[in-house]
């Protein structure tokens, strides 16, 4: 029940109590000489604690304001229904005339009466006392004190962007043959995404590679020294040389018999073709004389040994059978064919006995020469013998280190123009310097770019959160130190890591840049958004925490409201680490304690109050 003042003033005084008999009776007294009693009042500032009075006082009523007087000795101490008091001082004690009863009551009848008036009395005051307390305690909100973790946050808002975007321009310059990739495609490090037309730089690549092979071919065959089958083969070749030389100046007997057979065969051919010659004359002469005879002679040798036809007769002879297509199955066709097909027959013979002729000339030349060669003959068949020496020498001889120092400075040639035809071609394919994503496409194939045209925009996957800080919290931080990245709409924040702090500030705007770097394997955040950053600074496991709505400060101070027993109770707190919700209590609080979340502006030291539902 809540305290209340006890009112001592307004007390109505209708009974009083025997001073030392309790059996004896009451007495009237005369007004003027009333017999007073001592009687305690109950201080109001004391704690009330209700109590029944002891067995040997007598209580009466003492009107509307409940209280009850008992007698114990000479003595009364008042006991007040709304504040029962614990004890009851001397000092504090008022007089009470005593009343005067009927002379035929007793004083235990008056007693019992007054017994029962009063336990009824401050059984209904009672009452009407806790529904009224009940009504004037204010509902709150309240947070019973835990130990948890906590963390101190810094917090701010970032631009989202990728953590490396470049153009990509062409190696060289050229006409853009090919672009690989669309837009949107995830392309890794050192992926084909265009080309440029090459031309002729793949046959350059080809041929400087066939140097460099032979120049190693010709290297490993140094290392190995000569084969035999080389050493052999290089014998044979001398001696065909020598053999050739020795059978120009002795010709053998079978060389002999051969060519002479060659010589007569050459001449019989001869004599064969001469035959066949003049009969196709003959045939020639008698196919123009039956022309001639006709009277149709279209320009044939008529009376005369012309033959074979000249050309310009040849070609009338022609022309007449071309003009006469339709005569072609008459007599006069079929003359001038005879003439034609004849004299093709005797040119041919004519060739053929020309042919024979000159080959029996070569065959008595061959002849002729056996054992007699000529000095260019044998100035040749020295020379290719001086050949094959040579290379015999060269197979058989050791080689030198001059020999290999040169072969090597081939190969090194061979090796230098063969990078150089590979790095040509290299540099007509456009390749992705990083692993990421294409963003744009700025040119199409067939047009002219040189090294600074761009052609494609590649971002990477990665992204990271830009975020200035207040210098004042710049020494507060550093490389490595973990963040949150919440998401709209999403519950379950990214994380990340500071990566990069800028080496000076902004004196003017007093800030400092600060990088971000965010795990996002998702892609759940898009470059060009804005983010919500938390830098955790400090971490404690268990530390005592309340709502930051608790607290209450003022300057440099700050208090809590608690309720203690249904009363308001307000402490002096001393704070550390803090979050977006929480603040630690470092001293003023303990786990379990009941602290007030709201409303505690209206509230004061002492006011009752209960848990709202």
């Amino acid at each position: 029940m809540p305290p209340q003042r006890a009112s001592g003033t307004n007390t109505a005084t209708t009974a009083a109590h025997a001073t030392n008999n309790p059996n004896r009776n009451l007495r009237d007294t005369s007004p003027s000489q009333p017999d007073w009693a001592s009687v305690n009042a109950c201080p109001a500032n004391r704690p009330a604690v209700r109590q029944p009075p002891p067995d040997s006082a007598r209580s009466v009523s003492l009107g509307q304001e409940g209280y009850r007087i008992s007698r114990t000795g000479d003595s009364c101490c008042i006991f007040a229904a709304r504040r029962p008091c614990k004890d009851c001082p001397v000092e504090e004690s008022a007089a009470i005339p005593r009343a005067h009863g009927h002379p035929m009551m007793t004083s235990a009848a008056i007693g019992a009466c007054v017994g029962l008036l009063v336990a009824a009395a401050l059984g209904v005051r009672y009452l009407s006392q806790v529904q009224e307390a009940a009504a004037a305690k204010a509902p709150v909100e309240t947070y019973t004190v835990a130990t948890g973790p906590i963390r101190s946050e810094l917090a701010y808002s970032g631009l989202v962007s990728s953590v490396q975007q470049a153009t990509v321009t062409p190696p060289s310059a050229g006409m853009l043959a090919t672009v690989d990739v669309e837009v949107g495609r995830t392309v890794r490090a050192g992926d084909r995404i265009a080309s440029l037309a090459s031309e002729s730089l793949p046959l350059q690549v080809q041929q400087a590679q066939a140097d460099l092979q032979a120049a190693e071919a010709r290297r490993a065959q140094l290392l190995t020294g000569p084969r035999a089958t080389d050493v052999a083969g290089a014998r044979a070749v001398l001696a065909a040389a020598e053999a050739r030389l020795a059978q120009l100046s002795t010709p053998s007997l079978a060389d002999v018999a051969a060519a002479r057979a060659t010589l007569a065969t050459a001449q019989a051919s001869v004599a064969s073709s001469e035959l066949a010659g003049d009969n196709s004359r003959a045939q020639l002469l008698g196919a123009i004389a039956t022309a001639c005879a006709t009277n149709f002679s279209f320009g044939l040798p008529c009376g005369s040994a012309d033959v074979p036809l000249s050309l310009d007769a040849q070609a009338a002879a022609e022309s007449f059978l071309t003009s006469r297509a339709g005569d072609a199955r008459s007599d006069l066709g079929a003359r001038a064919v005879a003439v034609l097909t004849a004299n093709a027959a005797y040119r041919t013979a004519i060739g053929n006995a020309a042919a024979a002729r000159d080959n029996v000339a070569a065959a008595r030349a061959k002849l002729e020469a056996l054992g007699n060669p000529s000095a260019a003959e044998v100035s040749t068949q020295r020379a290719q013998i001086a050949t094959a020496r040579d290379t015999l020498e060269a197979k058989l001889t050791p080689y030198t280190e001059a020999d290999m120092q040169a072969v090597n400075a081939t190969i090194s040639r061979a090796q230098a123009q063969t990078a150089i035809a590979e790095a040509n071609l290299a540099r007509t394919i456009v390749r992705a310097p990083f692993d990421g994503m294409v963003t744009q496409r700025m040119v199409e194939p067939g047009t002219n770019v040189t090294l600074q045209t761009p052609v494609l925009m590649l971002a990477a996957k990665g992204v990271e959160v830009r975020i200035t800080l207040r210098d004042t919290d710049a020494p507060r931080i550093s490389a490595g130190l973990a963040a949150e990245i919440a998401i709209s709409g999403e519950e379950r924040p990214l994380v990340g890591r500071v990566r990069q702090i800028a080496p000076s500030g902004d004196a003017r705007a007093h800030t400092v840049d600060v990088i971000v770097a965010v795990d996002d394997p998702t892609g759940r955040l898009r470059p060009g958004t804005l983010a919500q950053v938390r830098l955790l600074t400090v971490q404690k496991a268990n530390a005592i925490i309340v709502p930051a709505s608790a607290l209450i400060t003022e300057g440099t101070a700050a208090r809590v409201f608690t309720m203690v027993d249904g009363t308001v109770r307000i402490r002096t707190v001393t704070t550390g680490l803090a979050d977006h919700l929480n603040v630690e209590v470092t001293d003023g609080l303990r786990a379990g304690d009941l602290v007030i979340v709201a409303g505690q502006n209206t509230l004061h030291e002492g006011q009752a109050v209960r848990p709202a539902r």
